[in-house]
């Protein structure tokens, strides 16, 4: 993707965009025990409602995201190949969403490292649910972040192989199972 409708990219792969005009993303979290979102990689990060993420290197300290580096913050540009890559979630609860990235955005196929980002949009997995809190409760608490939020199936959310090991896993979990 180049660097059409923001300012001129300094270099290969990278988009300058307003946060008025982001680039959108696809990504998945999973629910803190504050029923947050959570990063999936880096499990303690939680994403805070009403408040813009900046991303930081926490490796080196330079600005994020550097193009030589792995910083940023990250979202799939196509949700077809993100949906492709489930086996990467535990057996929590997943939420799917779109996100707005803005600032320094670097193309790093297969995904986009963003300077800022902010959900646009979520998906609540009602089948990825292992707790006793009900799909429309789940749903009222994502509602902190001021974005539209829907239920969907693990099936729309995440393809194939991927599925049916997370649906087996969150079955597991339910029925007192490792």
């Amino acid at each position: 993707m180049g660097a059409s409708g923001g300012h001129p990219a300094s270099g290969p792969g990278l988009i300058v965009r307003d946060r008025d005009d982001p680039v959108f993303g696809w990504r998945y979290w999973q629910l803190s025990s504050r029923r947050l979102l959570r990063s999936v990689t880096q499990r303690e990060f939680e994403w805070p409602p009403g408040r813009v993420l900046r991303a930081l290197c926490v490796e080196v300290g330079h600005p994020a995201p550097a193009e030589r580096c792995n910083c940023g913050l990250y979202a799939n540009p196509d949700l077809e190949a993100l949906r492709q890559h489930g086996l990467c979630l535990a057996p929590e609860a997943i939420v799917l969403g779109q996100v707005a990235l803005w600032g320094k955005v670097v193309d790093d196929e297969p995904s986009y490292r963003a300077e800022f980002a902010y959900p646009a949009r979520l998906s609540l997995v009602v089948d990825s649910l292992i707790d006793e809190v009900s799909p429309e409760a789940m749903l009222e608490e994502l509602s902190v972040y001021r974005v539209p939020v829907q239920a969907i199936t693990l099936d729309e959310a995440v393809a194939g192989m991927s599925a049916d090991m997370l649906r087996f896993q969150a079955m597991s979990r339910r029925t007192g199972g490792t």
